[in-house]
């Protein structure tokens, strides 16, 4: 059952990603790009462990 919240954690954490980038590249200058990527590291990284955790069932969260 960890699998597939692994696999959903991964699969967010690629779709943000991507996104943030395509907003990063076409919606702002080069001079602010490096500036951004800092900024939005915990963003990049939030969204998924949130929406994983939201989403999850109480089986998928149980070690045994």
């Amino acid at each position: 059952m960890l699998i597939k919240f692994a696999v959903r954690f991964m699969g967010v954490l690629l779709s943000v990603l991507a996104l943030v980038a395509m907003v990063i590249h076409f919606f702002f200058s080069s001079h602010l790009i490096t500036d951004l990527w800092i900024i939005m590291v915990p963003v990049i990284l939030g969204i998924p462990m949130l929406t994983s955790v939201v989403i999850a069932k109480d089986e998928e969260l149980i070690l045994h």
